[in-house]
């Protein structure tokens, strides 16, 4: 399985998955991926259980297949047991509640073991190719915020993703606002000021005549989208990188956390 085709599937299954995350019933997203890898590896359109000799095949470059499970049976479940369970609840008729969320569950395993089995199939193919690159692993088209944008909004994106950290674009230079810094901006003088602070932009926000309630963003640490994945993770903090594309680091093209490589 070339490089380009083991980190999209991965990406995919990413993707997916944090999709189900934020929707317990949400398992259709990442059995789709998971059909459509199955029909790359065979060539064929066929049905869920027809692909699962070739993503076994896959799955043995995870140690979490197989090996990590078989000494830790009760916190881990094998690959091949997953996906017996999760193919067998496919075809239930009743995919709702309690019998939906436990499907879900099973496919978010699966989907990780799979991801891990993509990354490191990647990492063993590619050593002709030279090292791994932070473009290998970031998240792409990362969401961002403008200073233009209301309070309020920035606050909804941030609950609706789960992000800690949302990357803007000021001055020609990159920095972050946190969950943090949204929070105490928002509740300080016991929420006083609240309802206006929801209506204020980040530009009004980070502005100096606000005060000690003024939000203070904070630099952000780039990569150019080539560097070495060694390089980031020297260079990883409290906070995520931003990849910016090469000789243009206006222009954003990734995020990375350490989240992303564990």
């Amino acid at each position: 399985m070339k490089r380009v085709a083991a980190l999209q599937f991965a990406d995919q299954l990413r993707n997916a998955r944090e999709l189900a995350l934020r929707d317990a019933e949400a398992f259709d997203g990442i059995i789709h991926v998971i059909e459509r890898l199955g029909s790359f590896l065979t060539g064929k359109i066929l049905d869920l259980g027809r692909y699962e000799k070739q993503l076994e095949q896959i799955s043995a470059n995870s140690a979490l297949a197989e090996t990590v499970p078989s000494a830790f049976r009760s916190q881990l479940t094998p690959f091949s047991r997953l996906y017996e369970m999760v193919k067998d609840s496919r075809n239930d008729a009743l995919h709702q509640g309690a019998v939906a969320r436990t499907l879900t569950g099973h496919a978010i395993q699966l989907a990780l073991i799979l991801e891990d089995a993509l990354r490191n199939h990647h990492e063993d193919s590619s050593k002709s190719l030279g090292e791994p690159l932070i473009s290998d692993y970031m998240v792409r088209s990362p969401v961002i915020c403008e200073l233009w944008h209301p309070m309020g909004f920035i606050r909804q994106q941030m609950l609706l993703n789960s992000f800690s950290f949302l990357p803007v674009l000021r001055d020609k230079e990159w920095w972050f606002i946190s969950d943090r810094d949204i929070a105490i901006y928002l509740r300080a003088e016991a929420s006083k000021w609240r309802k206006e602070r929801l209506a204020h932009t980040l530009a009004e926000a980070t502005a100096e005549n606000e005060g000690s309630h003024s939000i203070h963003l904070s630099k952000a640490d780039l990569l150019e989208e080539l560097a070495p994945l060694e390089t980031a993770l020297n260079a990883l903090k409290n906070m995520p990188l931003l990849v910016h594309r090469r000789k243009d680091p206006e222009v954003l093209v990734g995020i990375l956390t350490a989240f992303d490589l564990v």
